[in-house]
């Protein structure tokens, strides 16, 4: 007989659209074994038997969660090694579904979002705390029951919910420890989102029918069979010749790729175009592909289905450009700064030209050090003078006038200055005891 090696904690909202997470019930039975996420991620591989492709990858810092949040063979395989240890159904239906007929999902965020009205609506019936698997798809932005915009960041200190060390239980800040659920300030009207506002519907719809049994019978075969058989028969000109020309062409460029086409992006950006909702483009079977309503044109798609132009950059003159920059600056700049002046983010210096950014990265953080040293230097030099030197003889000799003439005198920064003052003032008194 099997014994399990874990807690038997159950995964939350099974069966439901609510359903938990992987990083969440991890970071739950991680806190549950008092153990950080990582330890338990790794004695999960060690018992398990996990193979090479799977083993456990790095989910340190800020990636953790986007790591454990991807659906591909690593978490699949997660999945099933937690339902052998504790016993628990670990399965997620609108995940699996999607994962059969889509290629790219969409799910890497990295950091926890959450709604604050459904943490405390959890807290107010004692349920355990969770993190839900429609909060980590990147197009939904809302709740989509209370309308309210997720949120990313503790409200009482600031920090994102990124760690997986669990010192604290879910549902409560990773750093300061204060619940997630508690807001500083009162919700108005107009942070709810009008419901015809909501440009997750599709995806939503997905998670809602998906959990249900027998919702999901067709596979990935029908939709791709479907949507080539559209393309075909616009091509001949037999049924669906009302098709427009723009949505002619997205249907021959699916039927040429599918594969790379087959993104979660592009699939509700064509099933918007076909006048169908997402669920039934997943779904449809191979009889029912003659439309009895109009399609839309690409005019017609809403903002967040556009296509995106992609920028195309000379990669070469960035980097002459942004060396010509780092030679003229007396001071060194920021990893921010530089990108800045080159008009590109932060990630795609350090994708690619990882050796510059570490010369940016380093030389920034000597002047800083350097700065800083040489700060300490005169505050605490002109600190002993304050309390020593005759020029000053006129002043209070406390902490709170040294202050006031030096920040003047030196325009230090302020706890550099006070520490410096305090360490001084501390001499003065022993040295006059």
């Amino acid at each position: 007989m099997l014994t399990w090696r874990l807690f038997p904690i159950p995964m939350q909202g099974q069966g439901t659209a609510d359903v938990e997470s992987l990083p969440s019930y991890l970071l739950r039975s991680a806190y549950a074994h008092g153990a950080s996420g990582g330890v338990l991620l790794q004695v999960i591989h060690e018992f398990g038997g996990c193979s090479q492709k799977t083993k456990p990858r790095s989910i340190a810092g800020k990636h953790g969660i986007a790591t454990l949040a991807r659906v591909n063979q690593f978490t699949w395989e997660l999945r099933d090694r937690l339902a052998e240890f504790t016993g628990r159904d670990m399965s997620c239906e609108p995940l699996r579904f999607l994962d059969s007929q889509v290629y790219c999902i969409s799910t890497e965020i990295g950091t926890f979002r959450w709604c604050p009205e459904c943490l405390a609506e959890m807290a107010r019936i004692d349920a355990p705390l969770y993190f839900k698997q429609l909060w980590h798809m990147t197009a939904v932005s809302h709740c989509p029951v209370h309308r309210v915009r997720l949120s990313e960041c503790c409200e009482f200190c600031g920090s994102t919910q990124h760690s997986l060390k669990a010192k604290h239980p879910v549902g409560y800040c990773a750093e300061c420890g204060e619940p997630l659920f508690n807001r500083r300030i009162a919700l108005s009207t107009k942070d709810i989102q009008p419901s015809w506002e909501c440009p997750s519907h599709d995806v939503q719809e997905i998670f809602e029918k998906a959990a249900r049994p027998g919702m999901t019978v067709n596979g990935w075969f029908d939709a791709c069979w479907f949507i080539r058989s559209m393309a075909a028969s616009a091509d001949h000109g037999r049924e669906n010749s009302h098709l427009t020309g723009e949505l002619r062409e997205l249907l021959r460029e699916f039927g040429r790729n599918w594969k790379g086409n087959c993104r979660l992006i592009s699939l509700r950006r064509l099933a918007y175009l076909m006048n169908m909702s997402l669920y039934e483009l997943l779904t449809c079977s191979g009889t029912a592909y003659r439309l009895s309503y109009d399609v839309l044109n690409i005019q017609s798609l809403p903002e967040h289905l556009k296509r995106r132009k992609k920028t195309v950059r000379n990669h070469k003159h960035v980097y002459r450009k942004l060396v010509a920059y780092l030679e003229e600056q007396q001071i060194p700049p920021s990893l921010k700064q530089a990108a800045r002046f080159a008009q590109v983010s932060p990630g795609y210096l350090e994708y690619r030209f990882p050796s510059l950014v570490r010369r940016i990265v380093d030389r920034y953080q000597a002047h800083r050090y350097q700065t800083s040293l040489v700060n300490r230097y005169r505050a605490q030099t002109a600190a002993l003078q304050f309390f020593i030197d005759d020029r000053y003889a006129d002043h209070t000799q406390s902490r709170k006038e040294a202050f006031r003439v030096l920040k003047e005198e030196t325009g230090l920064p302020k706890w550099v200055l006070k520490n410096a003052i305090q360490t001084a003032y501390g001499v003065f008194q022993v040295g006059a005891g």
